[in-house]
């Protein structure tokens, strides 16, 4: 249940700071439409990276290391490493279907979300014993 939570805490996190973004880069109020597809695109691509990558990685990535040390290995696997197919997606999507600053906000949000999440995780299993935390 605490992974549900730190991963649904990413990701408002995450939604959070698109929707601050396409408010400064427009300048005005955001519409529902905007809103909507913010959310949705985001809380679907969220919802696979945590469920499918995030997750798995970092409990092989603890087991591999013995712990959770060094602390920093696994914001920086889910913020960078674990995002490539994310900022592939959004670098290629420029032009196409993304603007350069909404491309750039889902990038910048991934990084957020990946980093949160990793924080949480680190923070929920340094302390317990690695055989029993199995997807806790």
């Amino acid at each position: 249940m605490k992974l549900i939570s730190i991963s649904l805490g990413s990701w408002l996190l995450g939604l959070s700071a698109i929707l601050l973004t396409f408010f400064l880069v427009e300048g005005e109020q955001l519409s529902s439409t905007d809103i909507k597809g913010a959310t949705i695109t985001s809380l679907i691509v969220a919802a696979l990276l945590f469920s499918l990558a995030y997750a798995p990685s970092l409990f092989w990535l603890r087991k591999r290391l013995g712990g959770c040390r060094p602390a920093a290995a696994f914001p920086l696997a889910s913020a960078l490493v674990l995002n490539i197919p994310v900022f592939l997606i959004g670098l290629l999507a420029i032009g196409r279907t993304l603007g350069r600053a909404e491309a750039f906000a889902f990038i910048g949000a991934f990084v957020l979300m990946g980093t949160a999440f990793g924080l949480g995780f680190v923070w929920n299993y340094q302390n317990r014993d690695i055989k029993s935390a199995r997807w806790r």
